[in-house]
């Protein structure tokens, strides 16, 4: 093991610290600080597995698909009693004035804010980041298509310092985002693609998403992963197989290796994910 150096005094005076010492956060007790986003078709375990996170939590719901997820007759023993939700209102549909949509964005960011303050709270999510995201959108142009690309500078800008609030909290935040189909277009044998009325012709392959949502995450979120399900079905031997539920690494700051291990069933959790990608660090340091 390296030996601990000390700076030079003119490191301390400038503000500069050792590592361990920058990542300490203050009222955060020494708990790690965690930042996951993660996406998956609806019905996919996203809420479920946010609520496996330590408690006690906020849920800011953005994404009105928790209902499924409580009437469950059979929840996994990882489920937290001690998650708080707050249902934050959308605009209606049809709803067009931009006035409108910035206070609906004002109401959402305000407890956003409110709830990375909270010294009660390990962890925070936002449940429906990629509606989020859409609402910053029309709250900032009134429309979300037909805009061009040079006027996403300040909100973009914006974005990122929302991120930016939520790694400085230190808590662990968890972002769920929905999911669409990735339609590609097909080829030709030359590899040119196919027209049909002078448009390409696109296809999906069964298996291709693409995550909805603010696209630039690579930087400060610590993991990425997608939630996968799959239905009971009867195998070879003719035994049925039961239902369960998955999780896959999409991206991984602290060890790249694991991109693309899942995790299913009984695995299919917080606890369970962060032992797989921190195995030094002691679950009692998340919070548990």
């Amino acid at each position: 093991m390296t030996p601990t150096k000390q700076l030079p005094r003119s490191f301390t005076t400038g503000g500069y610290n050792l590592p361990e010492q920058v990542r300490l956060v203050q009222g955060r007790k020494n708990k790690k600080r965690i930042m996951i986003g993660t996406d998956g078709p609806a019905n996919s375990g996203k809420t479920e597995f946010a609520c496996s996170a330590p408690g006690p939590g906020q849920v800011i719901c953005l994404d009105r698909g928790f209902d499924g997820m409580f009437d469950n007759p059979n929840p996994p023993v990882t489920r937290r009693s001690d998650f708080g939700f707050k249902v934050v209102l959308l605009p209606k549909a049809g709803q067009a004035r931009q006035s409108d949509f910035l206070d609906y964005w004002r109401e959402f960011y305000k407890e956003y804010l409110d709830a990375l303050a909270n010294p009660d709270s390990l962890t925070v999510v936002i449940d429906g980041d990629s509606d989020s995201w859409e609402l910053q959108r029309l709250a900032e142009f009134g429309k979300l298509t037909q805009i061009p690309s040079i006027m996403y500078t300040n909100v973009n800008a914006a974005r990122r310092a929302m991120y930016n609030r939520a790694f400085d909290s230190g808590k662990i935040v968890i972002a769920t985002n929905k999911i669409s189909k990735d339609y590609r277009p097909l080829l030709n044998p030359d590899g040119t693609p196919q027209l049909k009325d002078g448009k390409e012709v696109r296809e999906w392959d069964g298996k291709s998403y693409s995550r909805q949502g603010f696209a630039d995450q690579d930087y400060l979120w610590h993991l990425q992963i997608r939630h996968l399900y799959e239905p009971a079905y009867v195998n070879d031997k003719r035994k049925e197989v039961p239902q369960q539920w998955g999780i896959k690494i999409m991206a991984c700051k602290a060890n790249r290796a694991l991109v693309g291990t899942e995790l299913w069933g009984d695995e299919c959790n917080f606890q369970s994910l962060v032992s797989v990608v921190y195995p030094h660090i002691p679950l009692e340091d998340w919070g548990y």
